[in-house]
């Protein structure tokens, strides 16, 4: 029989066709669907499925099945060869002794078990190319930085069946507050009970810290593995560095077997590699005049392009309040079939140490004194009240999630004696945010340094209106300010070694605040923490 198949990954849309195919129950088709550990391959003719796999944990194979017409032709056999394309390790299965030969005869070791079934082994072979975790980072940092097309991406997850899909996820975009809210929205879904993967930038420790589940960083092992099984491929198509690190997140996730994956894009919205995901909920935090080389200089121009994460029928939810933004988020919400949920902030709010508010029945306190939070945290709420159906979770969980929530570098208190309070205000809107909540304090001194593509005069011109003792510095980064150019004519002190600027700071007898750049922010942390 000369016919060509088709083949792709199931998804939640294909339940109805495999229950007819495999004549099983609705429920426990679907409950295999659902179960984030499996991956299943669907074989078609035309728009029949005609064979089925199951992958579990993209390390065992759980269940294949050939309609009887077909059990003579290639697709068991290319049903197992794509499966193979997802595994970087050793593969298993069980088989009877009718199927044992086509196993034997795809390099497959076979085990007697006393039980009579026959267990099934493979090593997909790899070249060897990376050692360790560095290597592989070098590799990564060498490829490109940014691309002006997905084209690439998207043709790669495309020829790899977009795994991506296999996922539920929720993409928060924005200028500032993304990763908060990401923070928030994880910590409840935590605290309720599930296994939440997340993809954040940049790194606040090292660069194992984007790609996290429940916490935990992905371990070094796990990127040399991918990274010698996939290096051919990303080469091919001339991923970029931020690419190849989107795609080990969705397979890493997919692997961990996540219930939910939270994706923050990392620049923009139309052309940034995580718009390669298929989210049931879109975020906008707010909008900003940063990135305007690549972006736009208008609000306007931004919200378009951080509109670029809306799809087709998939509701587009903001804390954006200007008409200009909201004019562009209706009407790309109207092209794509989709529609925009406005959320509103507490309108009674009690700062301190910490804050507290209520808000949509639930009684909320922040571990924080950073007012930008506020708005951060009620717009994780609205997003896991819309989530709620599929992901059900107790009132206390959101309000424990809230409390427990701690999102490193964000208004962060870094030491006592001196107190030390480090924050990621890097771009104009988020100086001002900083602001709203650093004049609470008195006796102030500040280290400052940014990215040279930022408006760092309006930044300093805020800062001085807290403080008169501000020190400018720099840090090695391609894209830094140089102190000096920081510092213009402002009446502020230069030190050009950062680390000189901040051990002066702890002889000052009031707060220190540590803010700008997120990337110096990080660089601080690690060295204060060092002490």
């Amino acid at each position: 029989m000369n016919e060509n198949f088709e083949y792709k990954i199931a998804t939640k849309e294909d339940i109805d066709a495999i229950v007819q195919f495999l004549a099983k129950d609705y429920y426990e088709t679907s409950r295999a669907l659902k179960d984030p550990c499996k991956m299943i391959f669907l074989a078609y003719s035309g728009e029949v499925i005609i064979g089925i796999l199951e992958l579990l944990d993209l390390s065992n194979i759980s269940f294949v099945y050939v309609s009887e017409d077909y059990q003579d032709t290639l697709v068991q056999e290319e049903l197992l060869e794509l499966a193979e394309r997802f595994v970087t390790k050793e593969l298993t299965a069980y088989t009877d002794e009718e199927h044992l030969s086509f196993f034997k005869q795809h390099d497959y070791s076979v085990d007697v078990e006393s039980n009579g079934r026959y267990l099934l082994k493979k090593t997909i072979p790899v070249l060897p190319r990376f050692r360790d975790y560095d290597q592989v980072l070098a590799f990564i940092e060498a490829q490109k930085d940014r691309v002006y097309s997905l084209t690439n991406f998207k043709n790669f997850m495309y020829d790899f069946y977009d795994p991506q899909t296999k996922l539920t996820c929720v993409h928060i975009g924005g200028t500032n507050g993304k990763g908060s809210t990401t923070n928030y929205t994880k910590e409840v879904l935590k605290c309720a009970g599930y296994e939440v993967g997340t993809f954040t930038s940049p790194a606040l420790v090292n660069r194992l810290d984007i790609i996290r589940v429940n916490d935990k960083p992905i371990d070094e092992a796990t990127i040399v593995r991918y990274a010698n099984r996939y290096m051919d491929d990303w080469m091919a198509y001339e991923l970029s560095k931020f690419e190849i690190e989107v795609f080990i997140a969705v397979m890493y996730f997919i692997e961990q077997g996540v219930d939910i994956a939270l994706f923050e894009v990392g620049l923009g919205g139309t052309l940034d590699a995580t718009n390669i995901i298929s989210p049931i909920l879109t975020v906008n935090t707010n909008i900003g005049l940063d990135h305007i080389n690549f972006l736009g200089n208008t609000y306007a121009s931004i919200a378009r392009s951080k509109a670029g994460i809306i799809k087709r029928g998939i509701p587009y939810m903001t804390a954006e309040r200007r008409p200009e933004c909201l004019d562009v988020f209706y009407e790309e919400a109207h092209k794509h079939h989709s529609y925009v949920i406005e959320i509103r902030k507490p309108k009674r709010v009690y700062y301190g140490a910490s804050i507290s508010y209520d808000y949509h029945g639930y009684h909320i306190s922040l571990s924080t004194s950073a007012h930008y939070q506020v708005t951060n945290s009620a717009l994780a709420i609205n997003i896991l009240e819309y989530i709620r159906k599929e992901f059900p979770f107790k009132d206390a969980d959101l309000e424990k999630g809230m409390h427990d929530a701690v999102w490193e570098g964000r208004f962060e208190t870094i030491h006592q004696n001196p107190l030390i309070i480090l924050d990621g205000a890097h771009n104009r809107e988020g100086m001002d945010a900083f602001f709203e909540s650093a004049r609470d304090f008195s006796d102030i001194k500040i280290i400052f340094s940014a990215l040279g593509d930022k408006d760092t005069h309006h930044m300093l011109e805020t800062l001085l209106s807290l403080s008169k003792d501000i020190t400018v510095t720099q840090f090695d980064h391609p894209r830094r300010a140089t102190a000096k150019a920081l510092a213009e004519d402002f009446p502020v002190k230069i030190d050009e070694d950062w680390k000189h600027a901040v051990d002066e700071a702890y002889s000052h007898k009031g707060v220190v605040f540590i803010t700008g750049s997120l990337y110096f922010i990080s660089k601080v942390r690690q060295y204060i923490l060092s002490k």
